[in-house]
């Protein structure tokens, strides 16, 4: 029988962050062989992130630690390799796309990557236009990339990623922000490139998504690896009666920003839930911005328990609706945890609360950015929350969850409408709504 050659293989590979005593990564052995795609879970926190930014380069020279232990590409040590020479080999998707944005213009960013690997510039053009249609961008060609959306950046960086073709790719989270289509189209390509001879490693919460296309599976548990994957569903989540639903506390009419068509009109009453869904672009984080007074409508009414909100500030708008952001990065200002979420404004008593809700409790002296994204989002929501709105709008804040500490999240949500607040939430998760029992919307294909 032959041996299948190793594309990438971890030898005893430990990682210390700095300022910690117990590694976060230990004794690591792990193979890659050409050809398999191999699936990597474990709860948020636990290592997952770390191990591709380990592989990639990006630890420890870039944000320090102490690494032992070696990594192999085609039984060659990398160790020494910068991140640019590894990604001769290796290409990378961060779990946070904006860190890895590097132009302004959609096409120039493709181009980008190509260009570093040396390639002729009739191919460049060729691969360009090719990646672009193959994940609907090509009409987005010549924008902004600040004017995309979060989903068409996750598939922008993901065209850039698969139209570079190295042997190795590190997926950390690659589906977090794409919609059905955009999850489906991925799918088929991993198993085409696999088919190819490429090596997949995929960081993701949600096995049943990837199940089918992965060879073997793996999870963290305490900075170690293990065979199978744990907890792939959720928790029981503790729905009781809710209140009755009557009051009108937010509702909205011919909403438009921007020279689009209006949004559906939204009424969202007292103890209610409402998901928004559609595809990526379609409007949604924009939708909520209006909410929540960070852009202004161009026509249209929004209305807070029976007033106008079109003329007030951001800043009285926020007494009522709180706004938990897509990337959480832009919203943790403090210097430890616990400060995060109890501040002069907000009862002890309930952030503290919220933070054993939340299992941040023994994270509480830690700074907020030395955190992973999943636990930066929860977070982000426990700060929010502190400040009891009436309102709560929560961007596809679900991404980077392990299923234990989603129903953490979703029974804390549910606790929240349960006392008579609303709720607002973007989601590519099919499975939310039924959890949290919400009414969808459907932007751009259906009436609320």
């Amino acid at each position: 029988m032959v041996a299948v050659a190793k594309l990438i293989e971890t030898v005893n590979l430990s990682f210390t962050h700095i300022g910690k005593t117990q590694p976060t990564l230990q004794d690591i052995n792990l193979e890659l062989c050409p050809g398999e795609i191999v699936f990597l879970g474990g709860a948020t926190g636990s290592g997952k992130s770390t191990l591709l930014n380990c592989l990639a380069g990006i630890s420890p020279q870039h944000i320090g630690g102490k690494l032992t232990g070696d990594i192999l590409y085609k039984n060659n040590s990398i160790l020494e390799l910068s991140v640019r020479e590894r990604s001769q080999y290796i290409g990378t998707i961060l779990q946070n796309v904006e860190t890895q944005i590097f132009t302004d213009k959609v096409i120039d960013e493709v181009i980008f990557g190509l260009e570093n690997l040396s390639i002729s510039p009739d191919i460049i053009a060729q691969l360009t236009h090719q990646s672009l249609q193959e994940f609907g961008l090509l009409s987005q060609q010549d924008w902004l990339i600040s004017q995309l959306s979060a989903g068409q950046k996750q598939r922008l960086i993901i065209a850039c990623v698969l139209a570079m073709n190295q042997p190795v790719l590190l997926l950390d989270e690659p589906f977090a922000y794409l919609d059905r289509g955009g999850s489906e189209l991925l799918l088929q390509l991993l198993k085409a490139r696999s088919h190819q001879g490429q090596s997949v490693l995929l960081i993701e919460h949600r096995q049943n998504l990837a199940r089918e296309i992965c060879d073997r599976t793996y999870y963290f548990d305490q900075g170690k690896i293990y065979p199978g994957i744990s907890k792939p569903s959720f928790n029981q989540l503790l729905i009781n009666s809710s209140p009755s639903v009557s009051d009108v506390i937010l509702r909205t009419h011919q909403l438009s920003w921007g020279g689009y068509l209006p949004f559906p009109d939204l009424e969202l009453h007292s103890g209610e839930i409402i998901l928004l869904q559609g595809e990526n672009g379609c409007g949604k984080t924009t939708l909520l911005k209006l909410l929540s007074g960070l852009l202004k409508p161009t026509t249209g009414n929004i209305e807070i328990c029976g007033q106008s909100i079109i003329k007030k500030s951001v800043v009285q708008i926020a007494k009522n609706i709180g706004f938990v952001l897509q990337n959480p990065n832009h919203q943790l200002f403090a210097e430890t945890v616990y400060q995060e979420v109890v501040q002069a404004s907000v009862s002890t008593h309930l952030g503290e609360e919220l933070l054993e809700k939340l299992n941040l409790k023994l994270l509480c002296e830690l700074h907020p950015q030395s955190l992973s994204q999943g636990q930066k989002r929860r977070l982000a929501l426990a700060a929010v929350l502190a400040r009891k709105p009436k309102i709560c709008l929560l961007d596809e804040i679900t991404v980077g969850q392990d299923p234990q500490s989603l129903t953490l999240m979703l029974q804390v949500l549910i606790d929240f409408t349960q006392k008579g607040a609303g709720l607002i939430l973007t989601s590519h998760d099919g499975q939310i709504a039924n959890y949290l029992q919400a009414k969808t919307c459907e932007l751009g294909l259906a009436e609320c």
